[in-house]
């Protein structure tokens, strides 16, 4: 079995973000208690302070994933015929498995480039499965976590070693333009 480690990168702008939120989120919770115990019960009132506990409790767990570990640390696992994707922190703790993918149905392999609308980018990748007539069919694979990323040296690494262990596979993205010009 083929294997490939890479240590994601800490995101430390998405971190404070994720700061920002939690308090907010925080004093919210804090103001729309203090409104039902004043006003009485209220859905309303109800409802938005269930959304900002919802709230707290998503930004609390990516903060505590980004505190408690030092090192994260995305696989790549390949045996010639399937690959899977997944991350290990340095406790062995595994988590944001892929499913098993066939490498004879994929075609091509490339990595998706996302803009957000604090004006950061998300990667992830994503594959065209053999026959497919357009790139809009594509089944993506998210293996970052919200608060880490891999450089483009190490997701290139990623492309050269899908290439290695299934040479028939297409790398990069194409669209159904260029599809059918050829």
């Amino acid at each position: 079995m083929e294997t490939l480690e890479i240590i994601l990168v800490k995101r430390k702008l998405k971190f404070i973000l994720c700061i920002i939120a939690a308090l907010f989120c925080g004093f919210g919770i804090i103001s729309f208690g203090a409104f039902l115990f004043k006003d009485g019960f209220s859905w309303w009132i109800l409802i938005i302070g269930l959304l900002l506990v919802s709230g707290e409790i998503l930004f609390l767990s990516k903060l505590y994933t980004y505190v408690t570990n030092k090192e994260i640390m995305l696989v790549v696992e390949s045996d010639g015929n399937t690959i899977n994707f997944y991350n290990k922190t340095t406790t062995g703790k595994i988590f944001h498995k892929s499913e098993t993918i066939d490498l004879n149905k994929m075609e091509r392999f490339y990595i998706v480039k996302r803009r957000t609308r604090y004006l950061m980018n998300n990667y992830a990748f994503a594959f065209e499965e053999k026959g497919s007539l357009t790139s809009m069919f594509n089944t993506e694979i998210n293996v970052f976590p919200s608060l880490f990323k891999a450089e483009e040296a190490d997701r290139n690494k990623i492309l050269t070693f899908v290439k290695f262990v299934h040479p028939a596979i297409l790398l990069g993205y194409e669209t159904a333009w260029k599809k059918a010009k050829k």
